[in-house]
């Protein structure tokens, strides 16, 4: 017999006799515990599952301003203020502080509208530029381009981001914001 074999057939006596396996006497000999199934007579401690870590709460666009101000030393979006327009127009104003080495042209802030965590393509706008430092911009926001659904069409999230004209996004941030849109 093989080295292999004859240790897998010595482990396998051992557990029979010490009954962590089922023997001939015992069959089936198994017990589910914690959505597992265990040898019987063995005891197992149940180690919980691991908890994701908690995400702080998005920030939320509000009808007013919040009055919070940017970080003045890092990239950053805050205060997404939301006047509605019409059934299937928004606009959007937030308050920023640009910070990046990137230069101080050809710097835009742009937005995607979100439903259950999907980046809707049914939103046309326009991308506000960023000249100075910090300020506000605001971006309105159009519903209906691209063959949308033909009902109404809720959103849950807009994230808003800075990026360099034709080239890469540099600066992200997700807020709340809860609408119903219709054509």
């Amino acid at each position: 017999m093989r080295t292999s074999a004859r240790r897998i057939l010595t482990v396998t006596s051992t557990l029979l006799a010490l009954g962590v396996l089922p023997g001939p006497a015992d069959p089936g000999g198994l017990t589910e515990l914690a959505g597992a199934w265990w040898p019987s007579g063995v005891a197992h401690a149940q180690t919980p599952a691991p908890q994701p870590a908690a995400s702080p709460p998005l920030p939320e666009c509000r009808s007013q301003s919040s009055g919070e101000k940017p970080r003045a030393t890092t990239d950053d979006i805050v205060n997404c203020v939301v006047e509605r327009l019409g059934p299937s127009r928004v606009r959007l104003t937030v308050a920023y502080t640009y910070a990046s080495p990137l230069g101080r042209q050809n710097i835009w802030l742009g937005v995607d509208l979100l439903a259950g965590g999907n980046r809707l393509k049914w939103f046309g706008y326009r991308p506000a530029p960023i000249n100075t430092s910090s300020g506000t911009a605001s971006i309105e926001i159009v519903y209906g381009v691209n063959n949308p659904p033909p009902d109404r069409l809720l959103t849950d999230q807009v994230e808003f981001f800075l990026y360099v004209g034709g080239g890469q996004i540099f600066y992200r941030k997700l807020f709340t914001f809860k609408n119903e849109w219709q054509l």
